[in-house]
């Protein structure tokens, strides 16, 4: 992946025909990679110790598990796995619910004491830590928004340089993807930050200088990998959801406001966000957005129920009326 990052650098009709080849190699890889997908649970606090995943589709819980917290906090989910942090040493743990198995890593602060992992936003892991080759990226919500990084085999943490004001951070074919302020985007392979030309439409530069404060304070941004491997940004306003699919294949790479999902349903999540193919799962809804409420935004301070939300008619159905104290997204591991 590295050697073609460079290809594309030399001029634009080597960028072109690069990204035509990568769109073909991703293209077959989703392709393979659908036949093992697992519908998104969410993941839901019972009581002190007692979690169980739930298919927000079937309305059903289909797993129950405990686990000794104390204080220890839920900080995301990747590849199956949930990522948790202690309060107070910062030791970060990569823990799988349906194998039972653990892995430790150093404490975050130990070697970036300023970074601040307790208020941490996001963590993405590169690839399934049980194949003993993998990144995990961790990105702070404090005013610096910076992110972190441990490489497996490393015996410390290390900043990923030259970046601050993060929104979001997705993970694709092991290349990062960080979503700075104002959707200006960088890739990271765990060596080298290169930036992506990805000017927005003129209808969201216009939209984004008319709306009011009060407006943007209701806008979350996710970044998400669509079913067929496209860098998907949505955004999510007072009044629904944007999305708009990174056209970096074509000559000039430029964020296009998406009008439908087609037969994609999204699962969005400030600590993890995941895709699938609608059809593939009797009941879900194709063409859009499952999402709970995580923040004091929205729809008020103390909602925190689940909703579908359509891209067809813009309507917000609410889902799982009995779930209280949603947590997060987790794709099944069962390999």
């Amino acid at each position: 992946m590295r050697d073609y990052l460079r290809f594309s650098e030399v001029c634009s009709e080597w960028k072109h025909a690069v990204c035509k080849k990568l769109q073909d190699l991703r293209s077959n890889h989703r392709r393979h990679c659908r036949l093992r997908e697992k519908l998104p649970l969410l993941l839901v606090s019972f009581k002190s110790g007692t979690f169980y995943l739930y298919d927000v589709v079937q309305g059903k819980s289909v797993w129950e598990f405990e686990l000794k917290l104390r204080d220890w906090r839920f900080k995301g989910s990747s590849h199956g796995w949930l990522i948790l942090l202690h309060l107070r040493t910062h030791e970060v743990r990569l823990y799988n619910p349906f194998s039972g198995k653990s892995i430790h890593l150093p404490p975050i602060g130990k070697s970036i004491p300023d970074f601040s992992a307790a208020y941490e936003k996001k963590c993405v892991l590169s690839a399934d830590p049980d194949s003993g080759d993998f990144v995990l990226v961790m990105m702070s919500r404090d005013s610096e928004r910076r992110a972190a990084f441990f490489r497996s085999g490393d015996e410390d943490w290390t900043y990923v340089k030259n970046l601050k004001c993060l929104e979001d951070i997705a993970c694709i074919d092991r290349i990062f993807y960080l979503l700075e302020w104002q959707n200006v985007v960088f890739s990271w392979d765990g060596f080298e930050l290169r930036w992506i030309p990805s000017p927005v439409d003129q209808r969201s530069l216009d939209r984004y200088f008319t709306e009011s404060r009060l407006d943007r304070f209701f806008r979350d941004e996710y970044l998400v990998e669509s079913p067929e491997g496209d860098l998907l940004l949505v955004e999510k306003t007072k009044t629904g959801f944007l999305v708009y699919k990174l056209a970096w294949f074509s000559r000039n790479s430029r964020w296009e406001e998406v009008e439908s999902l087609g037969d994609v349903a999204l699962f969005l999540g400030h600590n993890n966000s995941i895709s699938v193919m609608a059809s593939d799962f009797p009941g879900c809804r194709r063409n859009s957005i499952y999402f709970f409420s995580q923040s004091n935004k929205f729809p008020s301070p103390l909602d925190r129920k689940v909703y579908v939300f359509s891209l067809n008619d813009s309507a917000f159905t609410r889902l799982c009326p009995n779930i209280l104290r949603p947590v997060l997204w987790i794709s099944p591991n069962l390999v």
